[in-house]
């Protein structure tokens, strides 16, 4: 069952342009463990980014706020209103100790008011 439960690679940012271009002319909110900046891609499906920084986690912690957030955008990316968005999630202390529940939980009113709601300046 691969279909919309998947995290295919086209739904992954990769160059830091595009990371710049998310954090610089996106709609940003907090939330008391993560960052969040989003824009719309003009693509057909959201696209995930995270940045984790060294200076505050040892590699198997950052790892696993990594695979938390991932495992949250597979099983929440189709819940998320179209037109698609780039999503660039940056983590802040205390995220490695949060589960994909908690990571949602977080995220659902950030998404709700945000994305819903259009301030992000789609059409």
């Amino acid at each position: 069952m691969r279909g919309k439960f998947s995290f295919r690679p086209h739904e992954r940012m990769h160059r830091p342009a595009e990371f710049q271009h998310v954090k610089k002319a996106g709609k940003r909110a907090k939330t008391p463990h993560f960052g969040l900046n989003f824009i719309p891609n003009h693509l057909e499906h959201h696209r995930l980014g995270l940045i984790v920084q060294k200076r505050f986690w040892c590699a198997a912690k950052r790892n696993r706020i990594k695979r938390v957030v991932r495992e949250w955008f597979r099983l929440e990316k189709s819940r998320i209103p179209m037109p698609a968005r780039d999503f660039v999630v940056i983590a802040r202390p205390g995220a490695e100790k949060l589960s994909p529940a908690d990571v949602s939980a977080e995220f659902r009113p950030v998404l709700d008011t945000a994305v819903v709601n259009r301030q992000d300046g789609s059409t």
